[in-house]
């Protein structure tokens, strides 16, 4: 009896690890990062690419949301990227390279300029395999394969934000240099010098004075 349990269980097992192999996509997506960011902020992205099938995934293609007008992509090694525009408006960027092998997976890196609006960005996406097939990452977020999203929210915490020469530091970031920032000597620092200065010299005539005095009384005695 102890026996076919455990043989049950060894079949149970099987069933489940093939049932995840024959199931590509089920637990790993194509995912970009971060998942919240904040309107018009110059974000640095990151696309996660996962590979789950038999063969190497070769290229990734991913479609910017309406409203990104301005996008960098980061060199990687083994990689190629190309900037795809639609008329003056940036509209795709595409990977092609890697490859990345069976059970690996690669980290694609652009910046793009979030669009001005509140809620959830679609970065739709395509997976290149060697042997010729895609997978879409087109879908919604209850799909089999959904796209990667990003939400837009003012109260996003800033992460990997690109601060350029005139914007705002992220929240929180102004308070810190402040306190890591040595100050620098002002206007009005040179008179609480002086006045450290006047204040010490007094405190140095009153010893002086005590010990004339002190000199004198022992002199009459």
């Amino acid at each position: 009896m102890p026996r076919r349990r455990r043989v049950g269980l060894s079949a149970l097992t099987g069933a489940v690890v093939l049932g995840a192999i024959a199931a590509p996509g089920a637990a790993a997506h194509v995912t970009v990062q971060p998942a919240a960011s904040r309107p018009a902020d110059l974000q640095r992205y990151r696309v996660i690419v996962p590979n789950e099938k038999s063969t190497a995934t070769v290229g990734v293609d991913l479609k910017l949301p309406a409203g990104v007008t301005f996008a960098l992509a980061e060199q990687v090694s083994g990689w190629r990227v190309k900037v795809v525009k639609s008329g003056s408006a940036i509209s795709e960027l595409r990977w092609r390279g890697g490859p990345v092998p069976p059970g690996g997976y690669a980290e694609l890196r652009f910046i793009a300029r979030n669009p001005v609006k509140i809620g959830r960005v679609e970065w739709k996406a395509l997976q290149r395999y060697s042997d010729g097939s895609v997978v879409r990452w087109i879908g919604a977020a209850s799909s089999e394969f959904p796209a990667p999203a990003t939400t837009l929210s003012e109260s996003a915490v800033p992460v990997d934000v690109v601060s350029t020469h005139g914007e705002a530091a992220p929240a929180g970031a102004a308070a810190a240099g402040a306190a890591a920032t040595p100050a620098t000597p002002g206007a009005g620092d040179g008179d609480t010098e002086r006045d450290g200065l006047t204040l010490a010299v007094a405190i140095l005539a009153a010893l002086l004075g005590a010990a004339a005095l002190a000199l004198q009384l022992t002199r009459g005695r």
